[in-house]
């Protein structure tokens, strides 16, 4: 990897929709970026045109592989200034669909992985000596109710409720930790159930953004400052960012 500006992100979940813009943020910012996900061919070919960046493949729904993959970014790109988590799935069904099996599923790639990220990551010589900040991402979902939502709802609510307690015992590292809440964000993931709404329905989600559906970049923005230096006295904040969503009268 080219020397950067202002440091090494690993971005978690970088072949699509926040994480992709993220990392094409970070690069036009002068970071270097590693990008990971589960399909290193889309990666490539997402990255193909852009320098100063390290393609490393990871599939974080298999939460015991994340401790290998950490010691590989390590051996590979050396200690990261901060990462950004943005890999995820959306499950939409009823409490009697709630079985075991798909609560572990969106556990393990909401949840449990970013947690895992957070504690190999945490360990001495994984981050600059200077310092670090990593960046999480809950959902709207756990604030607010919505039929069929509940097991995605609980799993992003999740890491707001880990986030003050690891915040403390990481900034005694030099380590940030923040979660950004993002409304509803015009992705490929978020698509695919907005597509299947009625168009009476989707008026009326489009009614409640008094600002509009967010972008990608929307989200981006925001996590990009969460990782830069002008963020240093920021740690352990959740920050809403809803096109005023949530305060419309």
């Amino acid at each position: 990897m080219n020397a950067n500006a202002y440091g090494k992100i690993l971005v978690a979940g970088a072949s699509r929709g926040i994480g992709l813009a993220t990392a094409k943020m970070l690069l036009k910012r002068g970071y270097g970026v590693i990008a990971s996900s589960r399909n290193i061919d889309v990666l490539k070919e997402a990255f193909a045109s852009d320098e100063n960046v390290e393609i490393i493949a990871c599939d974080f729904s298999d939460v015991d592989s994340i401790a290998n993959f950490a010691e590989r970014v390590n051996k590979e790109a050396g200690p990261i200034d901060g990462f950004v988590y943005t890999a995820g799935m959306q499950l939409t069904m009823p409490i009697s669909m709630n079985k075991p099996d798909n609560v572990k599923k969106i556990f393990a790639l909401n949840t449990f992985a970013p947690i895992e990220l957070i504690r190999c990551f945490a360990k001495k010589k994984m981050t600059a000596e200077k310092g670090a900040s990593f960046v999480l991402i809950s959902s709207l979902a756990a604030h607010e109710g919505a039929q069929g939502k509940s097991l995605y709802a609980a799993s992003k609510g999740a890491l707001e409720g880990f986030l003050p307690s690891a915040a403390i015992e990481l900034a005694q590292r030099r380590i940030r930790l923040n979660v950004i809440v993002p409304g509803i964000i015009e992705t490929d993931m978020s698509k695919e159930f907005l597509d299947k709404m009625a168009e009476e329905q989707r008026a009326m989600i489009d009614g409640s953004y008094p600002l509009g559906l967010g972008a990608p970049e929307d989200a981006a923005s925001l996590i990009h400052w969460l990782l830069s230096p002008e963020s240093k006295w920021a740690t352990g904040q959740s920050y809403i960012i809803d096109g005023g969503h949530m305060v419309r009268g």
